[in-house]
């Protein structure tokens, strides 16, 4: 868009001094570059091979994920777990209840590890690290109160990749649907459109919760 803007204001110093130019010429070179930065803030700056890879690789190991799955993961990427945190007490709490039900869960569908949308900023933690033992030692891979303090870390403030949510899903829901047409689905993309413009988070969708049975926390990929 940078480029756009200068180009613009070279045109403008030509337009000064010319001054010949029409003015029916300005106004149609002035909307071709309104649509051309349009078209920028509709999603042109998204890595267009890394969103399919994204979404191929859930077509790959989620077929029952829906696009509002893809919705979920990308705006983790974006935003990181802040939208999960209310007060540490509270996180300790959940965290706790949660995994005293997993106990006796078989939550294998999903990794134990596994990074969100296709900028890779934060991690899922698979609840089973803590619920399961290592196979080397029979502990745990990662202690109740160690993945709550990186929880916590991951919803710390300031995490949001930018502020043009809205922006950002457009794009991706463009690339997601060449990727996999399936998805598509007229009321959902409304709704996610809804909630992008609200900058609002989503749950998995019932097809996913059924199949894949997620229990896992957000953290930061270091």
């Amino acid at each position: 868009m940078l480029a756009n803007v200068n180009y613009f204001s070279y045109l403008c110093s030509g337009i000064v001094n010319v001054g010949a130019m029409r003015q029916s010429s300005i106004v149609v070179l002035l909307c071709l570059l309104a649509i051309g930065c349009c078209g920028c803030r509709r999603g042109a700056r998204l890595p267009e091979e890394a969103v399919r890879t994204m979404c191929e690789q859930i077509i790959a190991h989620y077929p029952e994920a829906t696009l509002q799955d893809v919705y979920k993961t990308c705006y983790q990427d974006y935003f990181g777990a802040e939208h999960l945190m209310q007060d540490t007490a509270a996180a300790r709490a959940y965290l706790h209840s949660e995994l005293v039900a997993c106990a006796s869960t078989d939550m294998s569908a999903m990794p134990q590890r596994e990074p969100t949308g296709f900028r890779h900023r934060f991690v899922r933690v698979n609840l089973s690290v803590v619920t399961d033992g290592s196979a080397d030692t029979g502990s745990p891979a990662m202690t109740e109160e160690e993945l709550l303090q990186l929880f916590i870390d991951a919803a710390g403030k300031n995490n949001a990749y930018s502020d043009n949510w809205a922006d950002e899903w457009a794009g991706i829901e463009t690339i997601a649907l060449r990727a996999n047409p399936s998805w598509q689905d007229a009321e959902l993309q409304q709704a996610l459109r809804e909630a992008a413009q609200m900058n609002a988070a989503v749950r998995h969708s019932e097809a996913f919760r059924n199949a894949y049975n997620p229990h896992y926390r957000i953290i930061r990929n270091k």
